[in-house]
């Protein structure tokens, strides 16, 4: 008995010793519009590949053992495509994925409170948030944090995880504009601030006065990965006030001299990572993954994984082998083509992604746009920086405007021109309190209940969308006051994605003769702490590479009191 009882210690010490991740798949908002109302973020197409397989190929590329995707809207799709897909064949990848579902959860929190509950962290694990697409080794990450927590700074509990990039960077969300103080030596996190648009930050005075290395930043962008200890999810349990990272650090970073527990930071500068959070990411992250740095998951190497094999031309074209396309068609730079897609005479395609047997008429213009599986477009439209989901059938002689969504099996025209920030949807939308009608589902209601009525009041506009349309307008939906602004920047992504992009592009060749000259402004200090950054209206940066970031001087003022601190700031504008 003695050998197999050492034998039975030794399986559970290595099971002990694994690397484990948490991918919370559910970011818990509506950024995408009537995108995702019947599919998952998760699971919607970047490139034409699922997000979800670019965050678990970046964590099985990391070496991680075993994953717990953690879904909540529409999990069971998830589930069900993880299911289907080689992460569960058993010979693809050695990487066990586990799913869990939830319906009650409406917060990060929540996840992690449930996630303690059931005992499945053992370890050091990672915790993603949403969808991360990157080619960095998140194992050394772990491995930093390990050593962190071995040596003289046992008390931290997480490293957060944060990429280089440049204030007006593309890739860079507005919600996620962040001001940070660093402890230069230790890289440990001092001060946290995420304030849209705030030009001042007061911080203690004792930060100043306490440490002599001190590093400002405005030049991260949160890559919502983070490296945990055990101990994480069991303080989100005991704190229901936790309900996102965010809420957590700060709560940590104000207790630290009572509780005795640190943050620490890792940042990324030769590697990309970033998250698709909302349609402006969506769209800069795409180029990046096209323009090939996130190699190795680009279109020639990870989406052929996917479908059949893609050929990768000049002025990174790639195309599926199974593409017809009749003579006069272009695809002019920046273009995938997914299989079994036809493409008509005189189409010219340029910075957009169409999807698998999708249908391109004659003489059609598409740039800057995404067209997801099954799209068909008839003859003689044309469509600019847009977005068209599955089943979307766009009639005849349609122009549709600069960031329009489509949602899924939506048909508009013919002969019509859709106004800019258009959202439309196959099907009216449902009232906020319809899900209440879910208890009621073995129980025959009267023909004339008023939400039926009010249901079927709600006609297509053929006016405005075509006499053949089938598209009803989608609302966002606002939860509170807060988010009207954040709703407003969604409605206008677009203006970002094309017009700011094209700017880059002709002022980039002018960058080289050095930045515009600026003015100081001096603020007077308070009795903490102040950063005062320079009023004026910031202009674009004009780098158009990934995530790329020139470090350069900001405007400063600090009262610390008498105590010089050493003070390296870094690419604030």
């Amino acid at each position: 008995m003695a050998p197999k009882a050492k034998k039975q210690q030794n399986e559970n010490l290595k099971q002990e010793q694994i690397l484990q991740a948490v991918i919370i798949a559910d970011t818990f908002n509506v950024r995408f519009g009537p995108v995702t109302l019947k599919k998952p973020r998760a699971l919607l197409p970047l490139v034409n590949v699922p997000l979800i397989d670019y965050t678990l190929e970046a964590l099985a590329a990391s070496k991680v053992q075993e994953v717990f995707v953690f879904c909540c809207h529409l999990g069971e799709q998830i589930r069900e495509y993880i299911r289907k897909s080689k992460w569960q064949d058993g010979r693809s990848s050695s990487m066990r994925v586990v799913t869990l579902l939830s319906d009650s959860c409406i917060s990060v929190g929540d996840a992690l409170r449930e996630i303690d509950a059931k005992s499945l962290i053992r370890n050091d694990f990672l915790l993603i948030i949403g969808n991360l697409v990157a080619n960095v080794d998140l194992s050394l990450v772990v491995e930093e944090h390990k050593q962190r927590t071995q040596g003289k700074d046992k008390s931290s509990m997480m490293t957060l995880l944060f990429k280089t990039a440049q204030p007006g960077h593309r890739a860079r969300c507005r919600e996620d504009e962040m001001f940070l103080l660093e402890e230069g030596i230790t890289k440990r996190l001092l001060y946290f601030q995420k304030s849209p648009d705030q030009r001042k930050f007061p911080i203690p005075k004792d930060i100043l006065l306490d440490h002599e290395d001190v590093i400002v930043h405005n030049d991260l962008m949160d890559c919502h990965v983070c490296v945990c200890s055990p101990i994480v999810p069991t303080l989100f349990t005991d704190n229901f006030d936790y309900q996102t990272v965010d809420s957590f650090v700060k709560g940590i970073l104000i207790n630290e001299e009572i509780m005795g527990n640190k943050i620490h930071m890792s940042i990324i500068q030769d590697k990309y990572a970033a998250r698709v959070s909302n349609l402006q990411t969506y769209d800069a992250i795409s180029k990046d993954v096209i323009c090939r740095w996130t190699k190795p998951l680009v279109p020639d190497m990870f989406g052929s994984c996917h479908e059949k094999r893609i050929k990768n031309g000049r002025h990174n074209v790639y195309c599926s082998e199974d593409v017809t396309m009749l003579r006069g068609s272009t695809l002019v730079n920046n273009v995938v083509v997914g299989g079994g897609t036809f493409i008509g005479s005189g189409a010219v395609i340029s910075q957009s992604v169409i999807g698998q047997n999708c249908r391109i008429g004659e003489n059609v213009r598409i740039q800057n746009s995404y067209l997801f599986d099954n799209v068909t477009i008839e003859d003689n439209c044309e469509v600019d920086t847009s977005l068209l989901c599955s089943g979307v059938h766009v009639l005849e002689n349609v122009i549709i405007g600069k960031g329009c969504v489509l949602a899924w099996e939506t048909v508009v025209g013919p002969d019509k021109k859709l106004a800019s920030g258009t959202q439309l949807m196959s099907e009216p939308q449902k009232d906020e309190f319809d899900d209440l009608d879910m208890s009621f589902e073995g129980v025959d209601k009267p023909q004339n209940d008023k939400a039926d009525q009010g249901q079927s009041e709600e006609t297509m506009d053929t006016e405005s969308y075509g006499a053949k349309c089938k598209a009803y307008v989608y609302k966002p939906l606002v939860e509170s006051d807060d988010e009207e602004e954040e709703i407003v920047e969604e409605e206008s992504w677009w203006l970002r994605a094309g017009d700011l992009r094209d700017e880059q592009l002709d002022e980039s060749e002018d960058s080289s003769d050095g930045g515009d000259n600026e003015e100081d402004e001096e603020d007077e200090a308070g009795s903490d702490g102040e950063f005062g950054l320079n009023s004026e209206d910031d202009e674009e940066d004009n780098i158009d590479s990934s995530l790329g970031f020139n470090p350069k001087a900001c405007l400063l003022k600090v009262d610390a009191g008498k105590r010089k601190t050493n003070l390296m700031v870094v690419n604030m504008d």
